[in-house]
């Protein structure tokens, strides 16, 4: 016998109730961390609306509670054991329709967990973790100290003290580690915790230094002024912009130097400028310069654009950014060469080659991180509301883990690096150094990651001619 409300549905001609196909679930999973799943109505449903959750385990969510409005709902679940699953999900309205199935989600359930560890600090971090070539990792936080850690043991090698806060990551040239404090000194160590020289610059210093072909250390400070230090620790020059410096200095392709404050500034490896270039509307680039092989720069300004400038720094083109937000972290570049940023409006943006920057995520906070892109195409990302994300190039969730929960009280936020391996290190300001297990090395591109590489060199390399 039909049921009254499907025969009253086939009398007046009504469409069957579509699939809620608009689902976001992880491609990832592991038996330790719960996985949420995200379903949106399906088109044209009348209410109230009831779903039906398979998960591909045999665990079934059997119609939930009647749902009174059209938004999305999330439902949890743990996974017991490894191995492939499709979560499926149908729904039913109150006209008694009742839709198919939707196309299956792919979740890999992991045999051991995405989070590979986590290393306590004693203060926040909000400084992007740098890496030697021998995979130690180095970090500092906010009380000053600045810490190497083993990356296959997870254990601290050793830590050095200094007299303030750490907020820009360590640069790294073979067995030297540089980095700055909010004490005004820029500081050399070695790679076994030895401290070998400190420069005091007079002025605080937020930024990450970048390392020249030949050495030189170049690094900002909180005034405005670019210094070059010598492999010795001895000043060779100062340049004073016309503001604050909040992004770290760039080298580029053939020795040039750039540095963002009211403007973009090139600058030869003599402190000579080369070329300006100010915004339009004279507003600020708080975000660093970033450069390919080709000399070519991009820079993201407090006026809700993108900007690109050619190697004699006239404008070649600007892009205005969703909504028109502010883009205060630099650009990363993708595999197949497409830019990724985000900006004050919650957003992760994509811009390909060919395009119009559009959003590939949106967060619960602003996005002041740098992202980093896997040779995989994934983009890893830590916005303001704590939560690392990872989300594949075509837009697809492969993994979410919180790694902070309590309010920020600096501007700064860690920057995920890629290891060679492609394990994903980034730090929490609730104190802690997080290892998560990534899909791959660093994208073969122009600049895959924070300051270029795991080094944090902000050195880009001249492109060979074959």
């Amino acid at each position: 016998m039909i049921p009254f409300a499907l025969s009253v549905v086939a009398l007046l001609g009504v469409a069957p109730l579509s699939a809620p196909d608009s689902v976001v679930v992880p491609m990832w999973a592991d038996t330790v961390v719960e996985i949420e799943a995200i379903v949106f109505p399906p088109a044209a449903a009348v209410l109230p609306l009831q779903y039906q959750i398979a998960w591909g385990d045999g665990d079934t969510i059997d119609w939930t509670e009647p749902l009174l409005s059209m938004i999305d709902i999330s439902r949890y679940h743990t996974y017991k054991t490894p191995g492939r699953y499709s979560f499926t999900v149908r729904a039913r309205d109150s006209l008694g329709r009742t839709s198919a199935w939707s196309n299956p989600c792919s979740v890999w359930v992991m045999p051991e967990p995405i989070q590979r560890g986590v290393f306590p600090t004693e203060d926040p971090i909000v400084a992007s973790p740098s890496l030697d070539l021998h995979g130690n990792i180095y970090v500092g936080d906010e009380s000053g100290s600045f810490y190497s850690i083993n990356s296959v043991t997870g254990q601290q090698r050793w830590v050095f003290r200094t007299k303030d806060a750490i907020y820009g990551a360590a640069a790294i040239a073979g067995a030297r580690v540089y980095f700055g404090s909010l004490d005004s000194n820029v500081y050399c160590l070695d790679t076994l915790g030895r401290k070998h020289w400190s420069l005091h610059l007079g002025e605080e210093i937020y930024c990450t230094p970048a390392i020249g072909a030949d050495g030189t250390i170049y690094i900002g400070t909180d005034k405005g002024t670019l210094t070059a230090v010598t492999p010795r620790g001895k000043r060779k020059w100062s340049y004073k912009t016309s503001d604050d410096i909040a992004g770290s200095p760039t080298v580029g392709p053939r020795g040039e130097v750039y540095i963002t404050s009211d403007s973009v500034y090139s600058i030869d490896a003599r402190g000579r400028r080369r070329w300006a270039f100010g915004a339009p509307e004279g507003e600020y680039f708080f975000a660093s310069a970033v450069v390919d092989e080709n000399g070519v720069v991009y820079a993201g300004n407090n006026d809700g654009h993108i900007y690109c400038l050619g190697p004699d720094g006239r404008q070649q083109w600007r892009a205005p950014v969703p909504d028109g937000d502010e883009v205060r972290p630099e650009v990363t570049i993708g595999p197949d060469g497409s830019l990724y940023f985000g900006t004050d409006g919650d957003y992760l943006c994509r811009m390909t080659p060919q395009g119009a920057p559009t959003v590939l995520y949106e967060g619960n906070d602003i996005v002041i991180s740098t992202a980093a892109a896997s040779d995989k195409g994934t983009v890893y990302v830590l916005p303001d509301d704590g939560t690392l994300v990872a989300r594949t190039a075509d837009g697809r969730l492969l993994w979410t883990r919180e790694v902070a929960y309590s309010s920020k009280e600096v501007y700064y936020t860690s920057s995920p690096t890629i290891g060679p391996d492609g394990v994903v290190y980034v730090g929490s300001w609730d104190g802690g150094l997080y290892a998560f297990r990534g899909d791959g090395p660093p994208a073969k591109s122009s600049w895959p990651q924070y300051r270029h590489d795991a080094q944090h060199t902000g050195r880009q390399v001249m492109r060979r001619v074959k």
